[in-house]
């Protein structure tokens, strides 16, 4: 029986977002009635009330700005509750009270206000030891690279296109072969967005600090058609660009040279698991040793690589998990991502039901992942979370020496602008003396992007002056 969470406030969906950390250990009480918490919020006190109990806490919030009083309430108020869940079920999660996507960029908000950011982080947020230090260890591996600077932007473009879908993939994006009618619209489009946007920049009096090409799978695409993007985006200045080759079935030497010759930096092989019987299982149209060859032949040009690897895949065990952990090693990329699985909707998993809780499996493939990562001359240099991850874990970046991607912290951490271009692609605009940041979507649909051509164009000129 799912506890059921009655309050006064719009915390909600916040709130249940901690009871759902707790899942599946929230059947606190056979009785339907015993099986609901109260919180109230008045002025400055947060009220929780269960069955005969009631506690109350007062946050000291009269001289902070509106939008930090109801932030600092709901911090209370989700750290209240998360006590209760402790108390009740006996267990205490990786991250304590914390259920937002930026761990970092609060301890960082935290550090720069001159607060103790890690005691904070064990003695209010209730992160255990070993989260805290994970935490501040790659805060530490940042430096040199974090930096907030208003005239400085990212570049995002969004090719929301594979040739197959994947069982845990929840992004909106397009099979290859249901949207061939809108492929050379598409790219005629994204293109003019992207000079667009350089001139934008230009005018403005920016600099591009990175570029990031990520989907879907933007290698889908034909040469032709792939080319026609990289060589426009090849032309900007900047200090590094990534493209998300991803999947090494759409990957091709004509393309890896398409790369090459316009500057691109860094690139994405990701296997996800290097198990045949897996890759099949997730809709992957390629085998082990499709990665290899890929891997192989990228590695005749002068790109960084990285590879993602995803725990708690379907039917995976600990021996297999470590064996694809050891296999990413053993071809010695520049970086290495490790996913938690996260359960998403719209994803084929979640329809399927598949359970990616298994107690104690999660923390085993990652603390395996982590030490023997570490040990083999990789720190970890970014992290994120996710609603519905195996043990309430996280997705942690792992980079060798002086290889960290420049964009993964500059958008975890939302330090800078990010001038995005495609269907979907988001663009924030930071203010960091203000500590504000504002969003603004494209159209998500490839047919709805192609609509409203003029509107995106007006639309961005606007957000950005």
């Amino acid at each position: 029986m799912e506890l059921k969470v009655i309050t006064n406030s719009e915390f909600l969906p916040d709130l249940m977002d901690v009871v759902r950390a707790f899942s599946p250990l929230v059947a606190i009480d056979e009785n339907e009635q015993k099986n609901i918490v109260y919180i109230e919020i008045h002025n400055d006190t947060v009220a929780l009330k269960f069955n005969q109990k009631t506690i109350e806490n007062r946050c000291e919030i009269q001289n902070l700005p509106p939008i930090k009083q109801k932030s600092e309430l709901k911090r209370l108020a989700k750290i209240m509750l998360y006590d209760l869940l402790a108390e009740c079920t006996g267990k205490r999660l990786p991250y304590g009270s914390l259920t937002g996507i930026r761990p970092t960029k609060l301890y960082h908000e935290l550090t720069e206000s001159g607060k103790d950011a890690k005691n904070y982080f064990k003695e209010y947020l209730r992160v255990p030891q070993q989260g805290a230090d994970w935490i501040e260890r790659i805060c530490d591996n940042q430096k040199g690279i974090y930096s907030h600077n208003d005239k400085q932007v990212d570049f995002f473009v969004n090719i929301p296109i594979c040739v197959s879908r994947c069982s845990y993939c929840s992004f909106i994006s397009a099979e290859l072969g249901k949207i061939k009618k809108w492929l050379a619209p598409y790219v005629g489009q994204v293109v003019r967005e992207i000079k667009h946007s350089v001139a934008l920049v230009e005018n403005l009096g920016l600099q591009v600090r990175s570029i990031y090409v990520g989907g879907g799978t933007p290698t889908s695409l034909c040469e032709k058609d792939f080319e026609q993007i990289i060589a426009e985006l090849g032309k900007i200045k900047c200090k590094e660009f990534t493209v998300e080759a991803g999947r090494p079935d759409t990957i091709s030497k004509e393309k890896l040279k398409i790369m090459s010759d316009n500057g691109v930096t860094r690139i994405s092989i990701n296997p996800q698991t290097f198990n045949d019987k897996t890759l099949a299982l997730i809709g992957r149209n390629h085998t082990k040793q499709d990665i290899f060859k890929v891997y192989d032949m990228a590695r005749e040009f002068d790109f960084d690589i990285n590879m993602d690897l995803i725990a708690m895949l379907p039917n995976e065990s600990f021996e297999d998990f470590k064996y694809s952990v050891d296999q990413a090693i053993a071809i010695n990329p520049e970086n290495i991502t490790i996913h938690t699985l996260a359960i998403k909707k719209g994803s084929s998993l979640k329809l399927q039901e598949y359970d990616n809780k298994i107690e104690l499996l999660p923390e085993k493939m990652i603390e395996y992942s982590r030490n023997a990562i570490i040990s083999n001359g990789f720190e970890p240099y970014y992290m994120y979370r996710q609603k519905y991850m195996s043990g309430n874990l996280d997705n942690t970046g792992y980079a060798k020496q002086n290889k960290s991607c420049i964009y993964n912290i500059d958008i975890m951490e939302e330090t800078h602008s990010i001038i995005a271009c495609g269907a979907g692609a988001i663009s924030k605009r930071v203010w960091s003396e203000q500590n504000r940041l504002e969003r603004l979507a494209n159209p998500k649909g490839i047919d709805v992007y192609l609509e409203r051509e003029e509107k995106i164009l007006a639309d961005k000129e606007n957000f950005f002056k």
